[in-house]
C-alpha cells in the first residue's frame, strides 16, 4: 500500500502533467495563449479578508502563513472552493524583520531546519506547493535551499520564488533537484493606491501577452480586493486566462520544452 505522502505526491505530478499536456494541445489548436497566475500571499491572519478573496470568482492560488491564528481554516474553505493551496513559507531577511514563529533562518542546523520546515507545512492542509515570505537573505542561500528542494521534492510539492531578491538562487537549486518551479513577475499592491495596483496589473498583463505567461502575488488588503473584484472578469475578454499556479508552471514548462525542440530542429 502506498502511505499517504507518496500517494499526495503522485496526484500532484500528475496533476501537472495533464497540465502541460492540456497546454500543449491548447497552444497547437490555436486556443488561448497568454495565462495569468494570481497568488494571494499572507493569508491566515485574518479570517474575513480570506475568506473575501476565496469568494472571488477566479482560480487564485492562496498563500497560507502557517502558525497563525486561521491558517488551517483558510487552507480547508479554499480547498473546498477547488483554489489552490501553497505555504506561504516565513524566511530569513536581509532586513532582519521579524518572520513570525517557525520560520526558516540561516543559523538552524539541518535536523532543527527540517522539522521547521515539517511543521509549517503540516500547519496548511491541502497544500500541494511553497512559496517565500520575505527571504531576501535565505534564498541566496545554496545549502539551505538545496535542504528545501530536497523536503519538497519528497513530497512532489512546486515552488514559486517570490523574488524579493535579485540574487536568489532558488530557482537555480529548484531545478538541480528537479522541483517543478518557477518566479513572480510582478507584485501587485506595494503601493496600495487604485493607480498603482492598476499599473502593476496591466503590467501582468503585458508581461502575458508578450510571453504566453504572468505570475503576479497579491495581499489581502481591502484595496487588493477591491480591485479585483472589478478588473477580474476583463481578462477573458482581453484573451487572458487566469490558471493556478501550479498550471502556470507546467504551462512554461511546456514552452521551454517547445522551445528546446524547436532549436534542436533548426
Amino acid at each position: 500500500m502506498i502511505d499517504q505522502p507518496i500517494r499526495f505526491a503522485v496526484v500532484v505530478l500528475t496533476s501537472l502533467l495533464v497540465h502541460v499536456y492540456a497546454s500543449s494541445t491548447a497552444y497547437a489548436a490555436g486556443g488561448t495563449s497568454a495565462h495569468v497566475a494570481i497568488i494571494i500571499d499572507d493569508l491566515g491572519n485574518n479570517l474575513k479578508r480570506g475568506e473575501a478573496f476565496i469568494h472571488l470568482a477566479a482560480p487564485l492560488t492562496f498563500a497560507v502563513l502557517p502558525h497563525t491564528l486561521h491558517a488551517k481554516t483558510i487552507a480547508r474553505a479554499a480547498h473546498e472552493a477547488n483554489k489552490e493551496v501553497i505555504v506561504h513559507l516565513p524566511m530569513a531577511n536581509l532586513a532582519n524583520t521579524p518572520i513570525g514563529p517557525g520560520g526558516l533562518t540561516a543559523n538552524l542546523p539541518q535536523v532543527e531546519f527540517m522539522t521547521a520546515l515539517d511543521m509549517a507545512i503540516g500547519g496548511v492542509p491541502y497544500a500541494s506547493g511553497v512559496n517565500n515570505h520575505t527571504g531576501s537573505y535565505l534564498t541566496q542561500q545554496h545549502q539551505q535551499m538545496g535542504w528545501l528542494m530536497t523536503n519538497i521534492k519528497a513530497r512532489g510539492f512546486f515552488f514559486v520564488d517570490s523574488r524579493t531578491t535579485a540574487k536568489s538562487v532558488a530557482l537555480e537549486v529548484a531545478e538541480q533537484h528537479e522541483v517543478f518551479a518557477s518566479s513572480r513577475d510582478v507584485f501587485l499592491d506595494n503601493d496600495r493606491s487604485h493607480a498603482a495596483i492598476d499599473a502593476a496589473f496591466q503590467r501582468m498583463i503585458a508581461k502575458a501577452k508578450k510571453d504566453g505567461t504572468a505570475i503576479a502575488i497579491g495581499h489581502p488588503y481591502p484595496e487588493t480586493l477591491r480591485y479585483l473584484q472589478t478588473a477580474l472578469p476583463d481578462l477573458q475578454a482581453a484573451g487572458i486566462e487566469i490558471v493556478s499556479a501550479s498550471h502556470l508552471i507546467a504551462i512554461r514548462l511546456s514552452q521551454h520544452r517547445a522551445a528546446l525542440a524547436a532549436a534542436i530542429a533548426d
